[in-house]
């Protein structure tokens, strides 16, 4: 077994036709058609470039010739008597099985989709509502004292106000998956904040007073406070969190590594003060507050005013910076503003024999 090439003498450019053989002794002779040898080496002194596509092969040689050639396979042979293994032969057998790269490549394009899209998302929402009450108020605590340092201030409201604020949440709070010893109000003036209200993983709802100064009426409070209870109920913000640092989370999970918890509750003051929550749970608090809002009496519809008015007053074409109206509130208004009809069928059904009323008609608010 041989290869054909070129030998370049040690500091030459000039080049001879040469053969490369292999001799015993694992040794390496380059000589020329007439037999002539140029150059031996022996195998632990040579070093020989990785097969890549047709590329030109290069062997260095211990005395610092080197010999070329384009011989891939006769190159890979000499390797192997020398018992050298070739490097790069699966790298250019794989250049060449290009449909197999290309089978490869969507195969893990459609894992890496099916990984981002339903496994981490299905994770995070199991690891969220495993969560130890333990570990989620610690991460509630000291991420309420972040945004206190940075964010907010105490509340500007009169105490009448936030007893007014207080006694519409507990009624509220009363049709959450907890209860109402399950939830907390807290009213918090904002600075870098503007009309926002978000909650917290153990509970607490936060509102700021540029919020609520712009509610019209009980209905649309209550709307705000039923959402954001609904993102308690799911653990939303504790998904957030989960979807940054998705590993440490399960192990932290698992383990009851507080600590750890601690750790990854700094991701969530940035998350909650910079970060949008995401549209499907935006449509998931949006349901949940509806039926919440129909079981009270009151009229979806209201919140979604609410909505539309947020996004009205800070969106400027199709820029709408980050607001508590969320993304696509005209579109999630209107779904809201559907479910009124269930407030209008439960009052259709009251009354004696369930005569229609003014109110069954749409003739009175």
């Amino acid at each position: 077994m041989s290869a054909l090439g070129r030998y370049f003498a040690p500091n030459e450019a000039r080049f001879v036709p040469a053969r490369a053989t292999v001799v015993p002794k694992r040794v390496l002779r380059i000589e020329t058609d007439d037999g002539v040898v140029l150059s031996e080496g022996p195998a632990r002194g040579m070093r020989a470039s990785p097969r890549l596509a047709s590329l030109t092969r290069r062997i260095a040689l211990p005395d610092g010739a080197r010999f070329e050639t384009e011989d891939n396979d006769g190159v890979d042979a000499l390797l192997w008597k020398l018992w050298r293994l070739p490097r790069g032969k699966l790298t250019a057998r794989l250049e060449r099985a290009w449909p197999v790269v290309a089978a490869v490549l969507v195969a893990s394009l459609a894992a890496g989709y099916l990984l981002a899209v339903r496994t981490a998302p299905a994770a995070t929402e199991r690891l969220a509502k495993v969560t130890l009450s333990a570990m989620a108020h610690p991460m509630s605590e000291q991420a309420l004292l972040a945004l206190d340092r940075y964010a907010l201030w105490p509340t500007g409201l009169s105490a009448a106000e936030q007893a007014r604020a207080n006694a519409l949440f507990a009624q509220v709070a009363a049709h959450g998956k907890g209860g109402v010893g399950a939830y907390r109000l807290v009213l918090r003036g904002g600075w870098r904040i503007g009309p926002s209200a978000f909650a917290l993983p153990d509970g607490t709802v936060v509102v700021t007073d540029k919020l609520w100064t712009q509610l019209r009426d009980d209905d649309e409070a209550a709307g705000v406070f039923a959402r954001e209870i609904s993102h308690v109920d799911h653990a939303h913000q504790l998904q957030r969190v989960y979807q940054v640092a998705l590993w440490p989370a399960a192990v932290a999970t698992l383990t009851g590594d507080i600590s750890r918890m601690s750790e990854m509750a700094a991701n969530l003051p940035g998350l909650i003060a910079q970060s949008p929550v995401p549209a499907g749970f935006e449509r998931q608090a949006d349901d949940d507050a509806a039926t919440a809002l129909r079981a009270m009496g009151r009229k979806p519809s209201h919140l979604a005013a609410l909505l539309e008015r947020l996004a009205r007053a800070t969106c400027s074409g199709k820029f709408c910076p980050m607001n508590w109206a969320g993304t696509d509130a005209v579109a999630r208004a209107a779904r809201l503003r559907a479910q009124d009809v269930g407030v209008i069928a439960d009052a259709c059904t009251g009354g004696w024999q369930g005569r229609l009323t003014l109110r069954c008609l749409g003739l009175a608010r």
